[in-house]
C-alpha cells in the first residue's frame, strides 16, 4: 500500500523531480517505509511505500527487464503469484516477489487490455518511454484513489491534496462541484470541487502520449440483467453454498500478507462475517471496534458478543465529545475533499487503534451495496404504496402529524425516518433517493447560494446520477436505487473515506466485500435473494443462520453514526456558530448567511433535525479555509 504521485511536461528532468518529491511529502504517512523516484526526459514518477509484501526488494519505482516501462503502485493483486506463473512461462524474467511487478510485465504481454485479468484493489502509474506514454489505471470498484489535474501538463497523485501543494499552481474552485457535494454529500464520478482536477473513473485508463489524452475502459461492474428480469434458477440454498465459498476463498486470499492482519468489527453482519470466515484461517485474530456513551450509537456489545464467540483478540475504543472535537478540529488533515460523511472521525481514531496492533485490517465496505442492506430500498418499496392513499389524507392528516413530532437526537429516531421519508415520498425515484440520503434539495440550494451565484448552477448537476439511472435500464425503485449507491456512494463516500482514514494512520485497509469473485457473483443475483419483501441482505442473512449469533443476524442496522444532531444542540453549537459565522461565511462570499444562521438557530432550539445541512456545510467551510491559499474562489 503507497502514496504514488508524479508529473508528465516540458520542464527539465531535475525540477520534474523537485515537483513529485514536494506531492510525496505532502502524503507521507501513507508510505513512511520507503520513498522513492524515477525521473527522466519529461516526466517523474514517485511512490511513498508501506510495505506488506516482499518487504525486503519490494521498494518503488519497479521497472522491467530493459528498464523502459516503469510503475508506481498503491493497492494489492490478490491473484498475482497465478499471473505471475503466466508470465514467467512466456519469457518474463522477474527481479522482485511483488505484486506490482508482475503488472508491468503484464502491461508488457498483453498492453491494457491485460489489466482486465487484475483481482484487487490498486491504482497505478505506468510509465512506457518507448512509447512516450503514460498510463494512470484504477480498479473496477475504485477502492483505491487517483486524481489527475491538467494544468500546464499532467500531474497525479492519491490525494488531491498532493496536486494543490504544487507550487506555482492555482486551481479554481467549481461552483457546480460544490452544488453536487452540498445534493449528494460528495462529488459524484470523474468531476471534483476543483475545476482542473479529477479523478481516473474506476476501471478505466487515462493515457497521455503522442496522440494526446484519452480513456479506455478495461473494467466494469457489470449487469446479469437477463437474469434480473428472468430471474436465476438456482436455488437460495444453492446460492447461499456458493456465497460461502466464495468469501471462505476470497478471505484466504485477502489475509495474505508478511505483516499482521486484523478486522475492524462493529458487530454488524458484514464485518462479523469476514470475522467469521477469518477466525477459521487465522484463529485469535486481533478485531477493533469503536463504542459510544450514547447506547442508540453504542454498537460495542455487539463486536463483543461476536469476538467472544470466534475467539478473537478484541480492542475497543470509546469515541467520546472531547476526542469528537479534537478529530474535527484537526480532519483535513487526513479528508483531502469535502465529504459530508461524520463517520470519517471515529473511522480514523478506529485506524489509529488498529495501528498500534497490526498493518492491514480487513473491512466490511461494500456489503450494504453488495446485499442490499441500507433500509432505504424498503423505504422505496413502501413509497407507492403511500401515494396510493388520496391526497387530503397525506396533506392534511398523516403529513401534519409526522411534522408534530419532537425532534429526537437519538440515532435513527421516528421522528428524522418519518419526516425524511414523507418530505420526499411523492417524487420520482432517482429524486427520491437523492434527497433521502443526501443533504439540500436543488431548492435548497437556491436559499443557500447568493442569488447571483445560484443563477450558475443548473439541474446538470444531477447528471451523474441521471446516468447511472440510464445504465441500470428501467428495473425497479429499489433496485435502482441500490445500483446508484453502487457506482457513486460507494467508490465517492464510502471508499473515499476509509482509505483516507486508514492512510492517515499508516494502515492498509482491505474490502473482502469487492473482492471481483464476490461483485460478479452477487450483481448476477436476482435482486429479490438481496432484499426479499423489506428484509435487507436476505441471502447473507441465509449462509450465516446458525454460523453467527442470532442477534447479529436479526438486529436493526444502526450504520456507523455519531451524535451530531445532540451535540449541535450542546457544547458544539459554538463550534458550529464560529465556524459558520457572519466574518467566515462571507469571506468566502458565495453563501447566503442568513439562511444559514436560521438553520442553527432551528436546530439548537430543537424546531427540526438539520444535522444533515448543517454538517455538510461545516466540512466544506473548514476545506475551504485550509486550502484557499491554492484556490481561486
Amino acid at each position: 500500500m503507497c502514496g504514488i504521485c508524479g508529473i508528465c511536461g516540458h520542464a527539465p528532468t531535475g525540477e520534474l523531480i523537485a515537483a513529485t518529491r514536494t506531492m510525496l511529502d505532502t502524503i507521507r504517512y501513507r508510505g513512511p517505509d520507503h520513498q522513492g523516484i524515477h525521473g527522466a526526459d519529461q516526466y517523474a514518477i514517485g511512490a511513498n511505500r508501506l510495505a506488506i509484501i516482499d518487504i525486503r526488494t519490494g521498494d518503488q519505482p519497479i521497472h522491467n527487464e530493459d528498464s523502459s516501462v516503469w510503475i508506481v503502485y498503491n493497492g494489492e493483486i490478490y491473484n498475482f503469484k497465478e499471473l505471475r506463473e503466466i508470465l514467467r512461462s512466456r519469457g518474463h524474467i522477474f527481479y522482485t516477489n511483488t505484486d506490482t511487478e508482475v503488472i508491468v510485465h503484464l502491461y508488457e504481454e498483453y498492453g491494457t487490455e491485460g489489466f482486465e485479468r487484475l483481482n484487487g484493489m490498486f491504482a497505478f502509474a505506468l510509465y512506457d518511454d518507448t512509447q512516450k506514454r503514460l498510463v494512470l489505471a484504477r480498479d473496477r470498484a475504485g477502492i483505491k484513489p487517483l486524481y489527475y489535474g491538467l494544468n500546464d501538463g499532467i500531474a497525479f497523485a492519491s490525494e488531491m491534496k498532493a496536486l494543490l501543494a504544487l507550487r506555482g499552481r492555482t486551481y479554481r474552485l467549481s461552483l457546480s462541484g460544490v452544488a453536487q457535494y452540498l445534493v449528494y454529500d460528495y462529488t459524484p464520478g470523474k468531476d471534483t470541487v476543483v475545476k482542473d482536477i479529477f479523478r481516473v473513473v474506476p476501471g478505466t485508463c487515462l493515457i497521455s502520449d503522442r496522440d494526446g489524452i484519452y480513456e479506455r475502459r478495461f473494467a466494469a461492474i457489470g449487469f446479469a440483467k437477463d437474469q434480473r428480469r428472468t430471474g436465476d434458477l438456482r436455488s437460495e440454498e444453492a446460492a447461499a453454498g456458493q456465497l460461502g465459498d466464495l468469501l471462505a476463498e476470497t478471505i484466504k486470499d485477502q489475509l495474505t500478507a508478511d505483516v499482521p492482519v486484523g478486522i475492524f468489527l462493529s458487530g454488524g453482519i458484514d464485518s462479523s462475517t469476514i470475522a467469521y470466515f477469518a477466525s477459521k484461517i487465522a484463529p485469535g485474530i486481533h478485531s477493533f471496534s469503536i463504542a459510544f456513551e450514547d447506547r442508540s450509537f453504542d454498537e460495542g456489545s455487539y463486536a463483543r458478543s461476536v469476538s467472544e464467540r470466534l475467539g478473537l483478540e478484541h480492542h475497543s475504543l470509546v469515541f467520546t465529545y472531547p476526542l469528537f472535537v479534537d478529530l474535527f478540529r484537526h480532519m483535513t488533515d487526513f479528508m483531502d475533499e469535502p465529504v459530508a460523511d461524520p463517520s470519517a472521525l471515529p473511522t480514523y481514531a478506529l485506524s489509529k487503534l488498529a495501528g498500534g496492533q497490526v498493518k492491514v485490517v480487513l473491512s466490511g465496505e461494500g456489503g450494504d451495496e453488495m446485499f442490499a442492506g441500507y433500509p432505504t430500498y424498503s423505504a422505496h418499496k413502501f413509497a407507492p404504496l403511500y401515494n396510493s392513499l388520496p391526497q387530503p389524507i397525506r396533506s392534511k392528516v398523516i403529513e401534519p402529524l409526522v411534522r408534530m413530532l419532537p425532534v429526537s437526537p437519538t440515532n435513527f429516531s421516528l421522528d428524522f425516518i418519518a419526516k425524511r421519508f414523507i418530505g420526499s415520498a411523492s417524487q420520482p425515484a432517482m429524486e427520491r433517493h437523492l434527497a433521502w440520503m443526501g443533504s439540500f434539495s436543488y431548492d435548497e440550494l437556491g436559499m443557500l447560494f447568493k442569488e447571483e451565484l445560484f443563477k450558475g448552477i443548473e439541474h446538470s448537476i444531477f447528471r451523474p446520477a441521471e446516468e447511472v439511472v440510464k445504465q441500470a435500464g428501467g428495473v425497479p425503485d429499489a433496485e435502482m436505487a441500490n445500483i446508484m449507491d453502487i457506482f457513486m456512494y460507494l467508490p465517492d463516500d464510502l471508499l473515499t473515506k476509509i482509505d483516507r482514514a486508514t492512510m492517515a494512520a499508516s494502515i492498509e485497509s482491505r474490502v473482502p466485500l469487492l473482492d471481483n469473485r464476490i461483485i460478479s457473483f452477487c450483481m448476477a443475483l436476482p435482486f429479490e435473494y438481496k432484499l426479499k419483501g423489506i428484509s435487507q441482505k436476505h441471502i447473507l442473512k441465509k449462509l450465516m443462520k446458525g454460523k453467527l449469533p442470532d442477534v447479529i443476524i436479526n438486529r436493526r442496522k444502526k450504520g456507523f453514526g455519531i451524535p451530531v444532531t445532540r451535540w449541535l444542540q450542546g457544547d458544539f453549537a459554538h463550534e458550529a456558530e464560529a465556524l459558520l459565522s457572519q466574518e467566515a461565511i462571507g469571506s468566502l462570499d458565495m453563501f447566503n448567511h442568513l439562511y444559514i444562521e436560521r438553520l442553527l438557530k432551528e436546530h439548537s432550539r430543537g424546531i427540526h433535525d438539520h444535522r444533515k445541512k448543517l454538517w455538510s456545510i461545516m466540512v466544506l467551510v473548514k476545506w475551504l479555509q485550509r486550502h484557499s491559499a491554492f484556490l481561486d474562489l
